[in-house]
């Protein structure tokens, strides 16, 4: 005796069932049981073909490597400085509402930057210390509606600690009054490598 497919007896079956339930439904040429599936299969959102991860963007791709090469320029500093919280803190007694600096993001890469998150440029992405007053970060930058290859590495620091620093009003031109930076001086570059000889240089002072 064939079974008499109800809404009732379609519900109770797991999807995996349903979709079985179907295919043979299709083969026997049941319409009006391939129509009852598919319905239910529609309300559990499940007749959907998986999604296959969308390729990255060259500007998505761009940002992840390059916050992947930033963590990895921190790192090596990290090994060659005490660069802690724990430290952080420890040496910034009695600096009013002092915070310590993570030197990375929580996923182990470099952190996402103010005017990244506004909105305001395409990339920003930087690593940073905090001891005391002083802050400095090293940072890929890149402007909105800009080449990839128009990018720049930052190192945004207090002027007295820069070789031949800029104002950062002239680093990032861009930042409102609203996008305070997080110190007074900068200097860029084209090449990472010169940037984290910079960056290097300005933590040897900090951690002094």
């Amino acid at each position: 005796m064939a079974i008499e497919w109800t809404d009732e007896r379609i519900s109770a079956l797991d999807t995996a069932q349903l979709k079985n339930l179907r295919e043979n439904a299709t083969r026997r040429e049941v319409t009006a049981l391939v129509e009852l599936c598919t319905a239910e299969l529609a309300k559990r959102n499940a007749d959907k073909p998986r999604r296959i991860g969308q390729p990255r963007s060259e500007a998505k791709q761009f940002e992840h490597d390059m916050s992947a090469e930033l963590a990895t320029v921190g790192k090596a500093m990290a090994e060659k400085y005490d660069l802690s919280e724990a430290t952080a803190k420890a040496k910034s007694e009695g600096v009013k509402g002092f915070k310590a600096h993570k030197l990375l993001g929580s996923d182990g890469h470099a952190k996402l930057g103010g005017m990244q998150r506004d909105g305001s440029v395409a990339v920003d992405r930087y690593i940073s210390y905090r001891r005391g007053t002083d802050i400095a970060s090293l940072s890929v930058f890149l402007l909105k509606d800009q080449p990839l290859e128009t990018h720049e590495f930052q190192v945004i620091a207090p002027l007295t600690m820069l070789d031949g620093g800029k104002p950062v009003a002239e680093i990032r031109p861009t930042a409102t009054p609203a996008q305070k930076q997080s110190a007074d001086g900068g200097l860029s570059f084209k090449d990472l490598d010169s940037a984290a000889a910079a960056f290097d240089k300005v933590l040897a002072k900090i951690t002094a």
